[in-house]
């Protein structure tokens, strides 16, 4: 009891804090507001409304049950979750921060998954969407295209590398096994049957549900860029980046890089837009990004903290594994950068005949990547059917 009024008292005073700020400094929070909005109306919003409505859309015809039947037995061999946690792993890839974490509790919610599958999908289904990757960050912030796949690959594999290590998460509760393969025009059409919504409604909940999505997703990225702008005028910043300049750590400038990391771990984009105009060396460059994108920043923590409310799902434990997600990026990040003379990754890359950011692009950059992932999933998972399948046989001409 005396644990939970002492946070409710932590956290009054942190918004009172914030509250006075503006008070007294209301033309920089005015200007930091803004700020944020314009990065969310120019970037944000059209490299993601779109998508979010197509997601949206897909969800309501069945298509992403059609693919998440696909990959069942992929999820249930890798990382010891039921077939659901396909659906939710492809629709996070597809849709970005914070739906795969909107979906998991959904299914938990409905009981159809328990605590513990909740908890190792949650770890595997928060990612970043490669529309934000390669159109927002990429193209649009960066201007640099061919950073594109590597920041990409980074991040998906950072992504898979926990939940890997989730499905030892309370290992002695295993998901039920499912190594068959369903049919998924089955899938399909069964889904479609259970919605019986008309085309004219599922479009119409769709633009609705997409368009409060992004309105979230704004509203975060303005009160975040309002605290970071609060933290370096009263000079919080500074004292932080002075206190770091007296620990005695080699080749750590803290007036050059707390600034960022501090503007990073509170909200992704401007974390990413302050990192792309620092100076520092472009391996530092990505390499921080990575660890951003992978954490997601506590923009877009407190998201899922929210989402995750009214499920019994650890929040605690979710956060650690996306600050070890965020560190897998940046190691990830470093070693593809050795790469850098294979085409994926050069100057020649996939992305690099990109370099502005209309809508055509940014669809087309989306599909290649999705495509790509989708049809290696794919692969992995009718492979590991077939070994099933194969063993069955085996078994019954014995």
């Amino acid at each position: 009891m005396i644990k939970k009024y002492l946070s409710l008292f932590i956290n009054a005073l942190i918004f009172l804090f914030i509250i006075f700020s503006i008070m007294i400094f209301p033309e920089e929070s005015f200007k930091a507001s803004l700020e944020g909005l314009n990065l969310w109306l120019n970037i944000v919003c059209p490299a993601l409304l779109p998508f979010f409505i197509c997601v949206e859309i897909l969800i309501g015809l069945g298509v992403v049950s059609f693919i998440g039947s696909i990959f069942k037995p992929l999820m249930s061999i890798a990382f010891n979750v039921p077939g659901e946690g396909a659906f939710a792993f492809v629709m996070s890839i597809a849709s970005g921060y914070p739906v795969g974490a909107k979906i998991i509790a959904s299914l938990r919610m409905s009981d159809q998954c328990s605590k513990t599958e909740a908890q190792r999908m949650i770890s595997l289904c928060s990612t970043s969407g490669p529309l934000f990757i390669i159109g927002a960050v990429s193209v649009g912030i960066l201007k640099r295209p061919q950073d594109a796949a590597l920041l990409l690959i980074a991040h998906y594999l950072s992504a898979i590398s926990c939940g890997f290590m989730m499905r030892f998460y309370k290992k002695s509760e295993k998901s039920k096994k499912a190594l068959h393969m369903t049919n998924p025009f089955r899938e399909l059409v069964n889904y479609r049957k259970t919605d019986k919504r008309s085309i004219g409604q599922l479009m119409g909940d769709s633009v609705k549900n997409g368009v409060n999505l992004i309105l979230l997703v704004g509203g975060y990225i303005i009160i975040f860029s309002v605290i970071s702008k609060i933290i370096k005028v009263t000079g919080i910043l500074t004292l932080i980046s002075g206190i770091i300049d007296l620990i005695p750590l080699i080749g750590i400038d803290g007036n050059q890089y707390i600034p960022v990391v501090i503007s990073g771990l509170l909200e992704l984009t401007n974390g990413i837009k302050e990192c792309a105009q620092a100076c520092m060396p472009d391996l530092a460059r990505i390499i921080m990004i990575s660890f951003f994108i992978g954490f997601g920043g506590l923009s877009v923590n407190a998201q899922v903290s929210g989402i995750i409310q009214d499920t019994d799902i650890n929040f605690f434990i979710y956060f650690l594994m996306k600050i070890l997600q965020g560190v897998l990026a940046a190691i990830y990040s470093l070693f593809l950068s050795k790469l850098g003379n294979l085409p994926v990754f050069g100057a020649h890359s996939l992305y690099s005949g990109y370099n502005s950011l209309t809508w055509y692009n940014i669809i087309i950059l989306s599909i290649k990547a999705l495509s790509f992932l989708s049809l290696f999933m794919a692969l992995i998972s009718f492979t590991i059917y077939m070994i099933g399948y194969s063993s069955k046989l085996k078994n019954k001409l014995n």
